[in-house]
């Protein structure tokens, strides 16, 4: 008996977390250097990119989110933001990452953004809204320059799993601002 209830937990436990992993999740970014769609690229090579909105599963279709997200793109006017100093994120500190001015010009395209996903499940909701830091992760070689003034001018929507593979990145669609 308790042998079968152990199996039978491992399997609850496996199936969960196979579900949490390999649901299909996106990305809201700004690629620093333009990057066209269908793009792909690893899991480890990320271009250099400011993150707006990590990983989420949507609740729509696909092409309910790409509508919500033309809509954004047409009424925002490109901004520049400031690179602040660096920073590490993660549990052990182990993500060097170039943290964005908080200025109100990127706060709100966050927010806006967050209001068109409010009903999507988050792998780290208190990383969205009063909790989002504006950044950029330090790439191989290629990382912002503190102090330097960059332009936002499009966002970009990235698959996590194009294909189901857990491996690889691609550029679902680019949406440049008007």
């Amino acid at each position: 008996m308790f042998l079968h209830l152990t199996v039978h937990r491992h399997r609850q436990i496996f199936a969960y977390c196979y579900n949490a992993i390999m649901s299909q999740k996106y990305v809201i970014a700004h690629f620093i250097e333009s990057v066209e769609p269908k793009f792909n690229f690893s899991c480890k090579k990320w271009p250099l990119h400011i993150t707006l909105l990590p990983n989420f599963v949507i609740t729509v279709s696909l092409d309910e989110l790409i509508a919500k997200l033309s809509k954004i793109s047409e009424s925002t006017k490109p901004f520049d933001i400031k690179v602040g100093g660096d920073a590490r994120f993660g549990p052990s500190g182990e993500v060097l990452v170039s943290l964005i001015e908080p200025e109100s010009a990127i706060l709100s395209l966050h927010y806006k953004l967050q209001a068109i996903t409010e009903h999507y499940k988050f792998d780290t909701p208190h990383y969205i809204g009063d909790g989002y830091r504006p950044h950029a992760t330090k790439q191989a070689n290629k990382k912002l320059i503190s102090g330097k003034s960059y332009s936002l001018n499009s966002i970009t929507l990235v698959d996590m799993y194009p294909n189901n593979d857990i491996q690889r990145r691609e550029v679902v669609k680019n949406f440049p601002f008007n």
